[in-house]
């Protein structure tokens, strides 16, 4: 999960680019005279996390491959300011300088990627604020389909931690599955005796008495489920009177404003799927003038 997750943000915009570009920009062909050369520059008009440098780089090289005849091989891309770096109104991004026509065909794409993963990278960072240095924050797995592992990169550069990326990387028994195996404690001593070492066992609880079942065990993390900040108090408190090994996240409805009362209740970790199902896009604009 480190690092830009350069082979599947290739995948979504080649998607994007053709359902955006198509066989090549009309208007671009029969309006723009031939040769002409812009610049332009990506400009903030909001307060926000940037996110998403890399975004260009990737559009331009899959633009070149869908329309050849767009010059896209020949636009020069300056990132002006690092992913995570906090923008004000008014601050310049990047620029981009070379073929008109490929500045335009990349442009909707390029802004629609950076508007919403500075949005989400944003959403992380105002959300970790609140919750201060004792409790991390993490994403779900309530993401755009098709950009999850954009969104989870977003997540990191706004500061925030990512949850697992899927089913397949760590053990998240939840209500239906321990329905299924005829109860929390019997699902996670199932899980515990199978897992491969290393793989996070994660176990959801939806009360106390649930949690008292699970003490003695060696788990990652347990799950409190739409747990009051009240009741998450009580359960750090028998969990720390047990000298139980696993920490403690609370999940469900959590809230920018009702944040702090959980990190305060004593959680080490908060799961919210507002970070990622609910951002709101940072607005960038794209300007042009004449080379």
């Amino acid at each position: 999960m480190d690092g830009f997750p350069l082979e599947a943000a290739r995948r979504i915009v080649r998607l994007a680019l053709e359902e955006d570009v198509g066989s090549g920009d009309l208007t671009c062909r029969l309006v723009l005279p031939a040769g002409h050369q812009s610049r332009a520059q990506v400009v903030a008009k909001a307060r926000g996390v940037f996110c998403g440098s890399p975004i260009g780089t990737v559009v331009l090289s899959l633009l070149q491959e869908l329309d050849p005849e767009s010059g896209a091989d020949q636009v020069r891309y300056e990132v002006l300011v690092s992913d995570g770096t906090f923008l004000e109104e008014g601050q310049v991004v990047c620029r981009f300088e070379g073929p008109t026509r490929a500045i335009l065909e990349a442009e909707r794409t390029f802004l629609n990627f950076c508007q919403h993963l500075s949005g989400v990278a944003s959403s992380a960072r105002v959300h970790q604020e609140v919750a201060g240095s004792s409790c991390r924050v993490l994403d779900t797995r309530k993401t755009t389909p098709g950009q999850r592992a954009l969104e989870k990169w977003a997540i990191r550069i706004g500061g925030g931690t990512n949850h697992r990326l899927g089913l397949w990387d760590a053990v998240l028994v939840k209500e239906n599955h321990a329905q299924a195996a005829g109860g929390v404690r019997a699902a996670a001593l199932v899980a515990l005796e199978k897992v491969e070492p290393g793989t996070p066992v994660i176990i959801e609880v939806r009360d106390l008495d649930e949690l008292t079942s699970l003490l003695p065990l060696p788990l990652t993390r347990v799950l409190l489920d739409n747990f009051t900040p009240g009741e998450v108090a009580q359960a750090r408190a028998l969990r720390d009177s047990a000298n139980a090994t696993f920490a403690l996240e609370a999940s469900g409805g959590i809230t920018l404003h009702t944040l702090a009362d959980f990190a305060r209740s004593g959680v080490e970790y908060a799961s919210v799927g507002a970070l990622t199902h609910s951002a709101r896009p940072l607005d960038l604009s794209l300007l042009l003038e004449d080379a």
